[in-house]
């Protein structure tokens, strides 16, 4: 269920990869952010990042202007051990409590997902949010975790 969720604490990551900034009015996030996905993609951009710490993707929700209905920055990329000079942009998951919703239906579960948190009484932190997707053997995501930071 879209509204499933738990609380878990989450350790701060390192996340490498390219970023935009967008907003949900109008759908012009889902555009962005499936063109910024398209764009790592196409150029393997995933290979070329150094240090990752595994083979999942993941997709980081910072710099809010505001709440959900405000700009954002968002990054598409993969965890590092950020031990070496990093070839893209470089930020972080902030540590801290953060509801985990999971699904397995990553084609539309995602955005049911989200429309559910926008409608959930979370007390949300607005500093990162992010989704971290479990690639098959085919490479295409088969399960993704979604993390909204929460307060305690």
């Amino acid at each position: 269920m879209c509204n499933e969720y738990e609380i878990v604490r989450v350790e701060e990551k390192i996340i490498e990869g390219l970023e935009i900034r967008t907003e949900n009015k109008n759908g012009k996030a889902a555009k962005d952010i499936s063109c910024l996905w398209k764009a790592f993609f196409e150029n393997d951009r995933g290979r070329m990042i150094c240090g990752r710490v595994n083979t999942n993707y993941i997709g980081l929700y910072t710099d809010y202007d505001g709440d959900f209905t405000k700009p954002y920055s968002y990054l598409a990329g993969c965890e590092t051990a950020g031990e070496r000079p990093a070839a893209f942009k470089v930020k972080k998951v902030r540590a801290g409590s953060y509801a985990k919703f999971v699904t397995k239906e990553p084609e539309d579960g995602i955005e049911k997902i989200w429309r559910a948190v926008w409608n959930m009484p979370l007390k949300r932190r607005y500093v990162s949010d992010f989704e971290e997707y479990f690639p098959g053997e085919d490479g295409q995501p088969k399960e993704v975790h979604i993390y909204i930071g929460v307060e305690k």
